[in-house]
């Protein structure tokens, strides 16, 4: 399995709609957008730790370390209540940090991260 990186970004909600009115521009106009690998935005480093809370990342490196089959097995790791944990992975997964199988009658869900690092890049 390849490894990634995921890149957050930080940058003003204003910045970002000027970006997505330039980029609708181009396509009323019948050029072509180049599309970009998936990018995650933040318009706060504050935003950013209510997400990335140190919780968070250490459910995403239990998930690397022991590859749980459910959430509930993932909590018994972690020592935490089911229903937070469940939430955090939830978030988690919303970040493409985390993915989850699906799941069939009967079987767990398996939990799986190929993230190896997590970089947050500052627009000034």
């Amino acid at each position: 399995m390849a490894l990634k990186t995921l890149e957050i970004k930080i940058k003003s909600w204003k910045e970002g709609l000027k970006e997505a009115g330039q980029v609708m521009k181009d396509l009323q106009a019948g050029k072509k957008v180049k599309s970009k690998k998936p990018e995650v935005y933040f318009d706060s480093l504050d935003a950013v730790r209510s997400v990335l809370t140190d919780k968070r990342l250490e459910l995403l490196r239990l998930v690397r370390e022991y590859k749980p089959k459910s959430v509930k097995e993932l909590a018994r790791i972690a020592h935490r209540d089911f229903k937070l944990v469940y939430e955090d992975v939830e978030r988690i997964k919303e970040l493409g940090l985390i993915t989850a199988s699906q799941a069939k009658r009967g079987v767990p869900t398996q939990l799986k991260s190929d993230t190896d690092q997590i970089q947050v890049l500052i627009a000034v």
